[in-house]
């Protein structure tokens, strides 16, 4: 079950040492309960969605997961469109311009939901069932837009804990909501109304928890240099979002919606682990230390070392094993599946430059090439993936997600960056990838495939190579968290 707006809004963080309660604390104090507090709300809603994913691939026929996988990116693209990247805004602005932000928000969400019902039966052409879903589904463009504002403060106050209850009701009452539904019979419902639910909840919680604390006053007058300042964002989240979605449709033209559903919930499962591990401050904690061109640096280093330790580990185990993950997580009935899970496995780490990359560029203010690393990857995806989805099907699909052109101009934007310290992180990524590979290669030699055994095996390969990482790493977090040896250094790290 995928959740709408998933990704993160993340303004940037208060002065030095402070937090939204007026308390203090050094950076690295606040990072850390940033950084745990995310990965609270990330693990509740893993452990709460686990379930209900179990229990809906059972309930629900992989056309269903289809219908609401197209209906799901129409309004996902619909909410960027409504926010026109003022949300991101909010990072850079020392204005504060949270009530104005909210007022756009509110009045685009409720204007794009109108226009989403409107314009619902033009996507006839691509499933039947589509328009009469997408009109249903259209006020969660609305519901969404109310909790951003409030999501945006706490994650630039670097006090993310705030939103751990908020968070976790919501994805309490997506599961509840969708498993009771779809075992009514409700199909592709269950998922339209959960949603719906999960929204109202969490903009409701979210403004409870917040009210008194954020400055509403609304000045019409900034909106116009607000847009303009955001406009590139708008432009990067558009492609992003995309470059993220555009491959269901692809899928959808060449076959249908049961193969969608084979597909998302494949790729889900792919990303699963990058989801959960993701370092939500890593943006406020970038701005942070734009002063300290060491401790950028550095910092980007770790979360990089961070992310794709946890992943690799992950791919590896899904590469081996996909038709035993397919049958917990999903069912018998989705072992179509395991094929693409295996060509798919390995997309999230080769995408960690992208990932945290655009973060980076964004930090430095460096919108439009980050702009055009996303172009050059909707390109490349559209091009690749139609040749390769047309002949392999979705398989194809899942390929075509490995010739993104833009992730090297990524690469080469990570090293000016890094200068002479970019040997340091491509010996890290060597050691990342090489680590466990050997665990795991011993588990697939020894055991057949698509044998429980080798799971089992394979399950112990993922501990001793996590393992074997942290060991690796331990002292450069350790060193790093105890804070700097002295005042932070004043080189600024980009261009105004």
């Amino acid at each position: 079950m995928s959740t709408p707006g998933e990704t993160p809004v993340t303004p940037p963080p208060t002065g030095p040492g402070e937090t939204a309660a007026g308390g203090r604390g050094t950076t690295e104090e606040r990072v850390l309960r940033s950084t745990f507090a995310s990965y609270a709300i990330q693990l509740a809603r893993l452990g709460i969605n686990f379930g209900a994913k179990l229990a809906l691939a059972r309930l629900v026929l992989p056309e269903g997961h289809g219908v609401y996988e197209l209906a799901l990116r129409i309004v996902t693209l619909a909410s960027a469109v409504r926010d026109l990247g003022l949300p991101y805004q909010l990072v850079r602005d020392r204005r504060k311009p949270y009530g104005t932000v909210l007022a756009f928000t509110a009045g685009t969400g409720a204007l794009l939901t109108l226009l989403l019902i409107a314009i619902a039966p033009l996507c006839g052409g691509l499933n039947p069932d589509l328009p009469l879903v997408l009109r249903v589904f259209a006020v969660w463009v609305l519901l969404d837009g109310l909790a951003v504002v409030p999501r945006a403060f706490y994650e630039r106050e670097l006090t993310i804990g705030k939103l751990i209850g908020p968070e976790i009701w919501r994805g309490l009452v997506i599961g509840v909501v969708a498993v009771g539904l779809a075992a009514l019979g409700w199909g592709v419902w269950s998922f339209v109304v959960a949603d719906l639910a999960g929204a109202a909840v969490l903009a409701a919680y979210s403004w409870v928890k917040a009210w008194h604390k954020i400055p509403l006053a609304v000045d019409f007058e900034l909106l116009p240099d607000l847009v303009r300042r955001s406009f590139l964002l708008f432009l990067i989240w558009m492609t992003l979002q995309l470059v993220t979605y555009i491959d269901v449709y692809i899928i959808e033209w060449f076959r249908d919606a049961s193969t969608v559903g084979l597909y998302a919930r494949t790729y889900g499962i792919a990303f699963l682990v990058a989801t959960l591990v993701y370092p939500r401050a890593f943006f406020p904690t970038l701005m942070e230390y734009l002063p300290d061109r060491a401790r950028f640096v550095e910092f980007f280093r770790l979360s990089t070392v961070q992310l794709l330790g946890c992943q690799v580990v992950a791919s590896y185990f899904l590469f081996f094993n996909p038709e035993k993950t397919i049958r917990i997580l999903l069912g018998a009935d989705w072992a179509a599946a395991a094929p693409i899970l295996r060509v798919i496995a390995f997309i999230p780490f080769f995408d960690q430059f992208t990932m945290l990359g655009g973060e980076m560029l964004k930090a430095e203010h460096r919108d439009r090439s980050w702009l055009w690393i996303e172009v050059l990857n909707l390109v490349s995806l559209v091009g690749f993936g139609i040749l390769l989805t047309a002949r392999f099907g979705a398989v194809g699909m899942g390929a075509a997600n490995y010739l993104l052109a833009g992730n090297l101009l990524m690469l080469r934007e990570v090293g000016r960056v890094f200068g002479t310290r970019l040997r340091r992180l491509l010996a890290d990524l060597a050691q990342l990838y090489l680590i466990p590979l050997p665990f795991f290669l011993l588990a697939a030699w020894l055991l057949p495939a698509a044998s429980w055994s080798r799971f089992a095996a394979s399950l112990a390969a993922a501990a001793l190579a996590a393992g074997a990482l942290v060991l690796r790493y331990w002292k450069s977090f350790h060193g790093f968290f105890r804070g700097p040896a002295g005042p932070p250094a004043a080189e600024p790290t980009a261009p105004a």
